[in-house]
Order: structure tokens, then C-alpha cells, then sequence
């Protein structure tokens, strides 16, 4: 008999060595880019490495021993990982935590993750396609919106262009703007 898979979500993303102790550099996906440093351990590796029914999965856990803000993203310690090669061998790999860690999102936020595979539809009900990603331009959030025709389309993700997001039913309702 199995059981369900913990649920897993991905905050961040490793691009390798800070400095000669063995610090790694990270984009964070949070809001803001510190709050990644609020877990205590980071599970590292590929998107495939996530389980798929209950029990374990193939993910490293490291344990978050310093870490703080810099430039667009964090800099941190990760218990183990003491040389720059150890640091560049996990660049290129997700930061993941159980979604069980998660606080609740406040009213009127959503979490990426919860975002990522919903279909967008403009407000006359026409299909654009699904959310393939988002990423952060600094100004705002984009979303990556792939289209039927395997073609993409960036949307920003701002009050007149992102009417609805109804993570329940995994549908994101726009208003496209001139030349959109």
C-alpha cells in the first residue's frame, strides 16, 4: 500500500561558489529574497529527484548553518560543503522544502509553484495557454505563458493584466493590454 508523497516546492536555485570557505550563491524564489534563510535544512537536486509516491526521495539534505542577503538573490553556509569545488559541484541544482513548512500564503499571494501548469485564459474565456514558469524582473513577476502552438508569451504579473488566480481550479484569468 502506498501512501501520498509529501508535496515538495521549490525555493531557490544554486549557481555555485562565494568566497574560498565553501558558500553558495542562490536566486531565491521568496518574497522577500531573505526569507529562504528561514529554513533550517535545504534538500538539494533535480526536479526528477522528487518522489513520486510516499517515502524517500533522492534529494541531498544539507543543513543551513549562515547565510544572508546579497545582491539579487543569498549567499549561505551549508554544513558539509567547505571548498569552492564542493559549492560549484551543487551549482545549477533547485533548493527544495516540504510544502508542510510553508506558512499559509496571505490573502491575494499564491505561491509560484502553485501557479506553475495552470491555464491562462483571457477574460472572454479564450484558452492562451499554461504556465510554464515565472521569474522576477524586480519591478514585478512574470508569468511564462506557453501556448498551444508550443510559442511563449510573457505576461507581467500586475493588477491590470492578472485579473483572477484560482489555484483551486488552476486557472489564471488576464486582461491582455494593447500589443500583448
Amino acid at each position: 500500500m502506498t501512501g501520498k508523497a509529501e508535496e515538495w516546492v521549490g525555493i531557490g536555485r544554486l549557481h555555485g561558489p562565494f568566497g574560498i570557505k565553501g558558500w553558495v550563491r542562490a536566486t531565491s524564489f521568496a518574497d522577500p529574497p531573505e526569507h529562504i534563510l528561514a529554513f533550517s535544512n535545504w534538500w538539494i537536486g533535480e526536479e526528477r529527484q522528487l518522489p513520486r509516491q510516499s517515502g524517500d526521495n533522492d534529494l541531498t539534505k544539507f543543513k543551513l548553518l549562515s547565510g544572508k542577503p546579497h545582491t539579487r538573490g543569498v549567499v549561505a553556509a551549508l554544513q558539509g560543503i567547505e571548498t569552492p569545488e564542493a559549492a560549484q559541484a551543487l551549482s545549477g541544482l533547485d533548493i527544495w522544502v516540504p510544502r508542510s513548512l510553508l506558512p499559509e500564503p496571505e490573502q491575494d499571494t499564491h505561491y509560484w509553484a502553485d501557479m506553475v501548469g495552470s491555464q491562462v485564459v483571457e477574460k472572454d474565456g479564450r484558452l492562451l495557454g499554461v504556465v510554464d514558469y515565472l521569474f522576477s524582473t524586480g519591478a514585478n513577476d512574470v508569468l511564462v505563458v506557453r501556448q498551444p502552438d508550443g510559442g511563449e508569451r510573457l505576461l507581467p504579473f500586475i493588477r491590470d493584466v492578472v485579473l483572477t488566480v484560482n489555484v483551486e481550479s488552476r486557472t489564471i484569468t488576464v486582461c491582455l493590454m494593447p500589443g500583448m
